[in-house]
């Protein structure tokens, strides 16, 4: 599974930027997320403040700021 933060610009809702998650991340967003189960692949989430900084340390980078929203999204690799 591969996961990627994106990034849209709030005023005009363009995609701006990507943050692609380590590949051996799955365990620990299972738990920032509060998933249940394992992810499908076709999964979006909007994130809270609180996520995006665990995200941001899962990351190992800083890319949070007011000027975006961010989703994680699930992909099948």
């Amino acid at each position: 599974m591969k996961f990627i933060v994106e990034a849209f610009d709030k005023e005009n809702e363009s995609l701006d930027f990507e943050v692609v998650l380590p590949n051996d991340c799955e365990a620990q967003l299972a738990k920032i997320m509060n998933w249940s189960s394992p992810q499908r692949g076709d999964e979006g989430y909007n994130l809270s403040s609180t996520q995006l900084s665990s995200i941001e340390a899962l990351a190992g980078k800083c890319f949070c700021d007011d000027k975006h929203l961010f989703q994680l999204t699930c992909n099948v690799s």
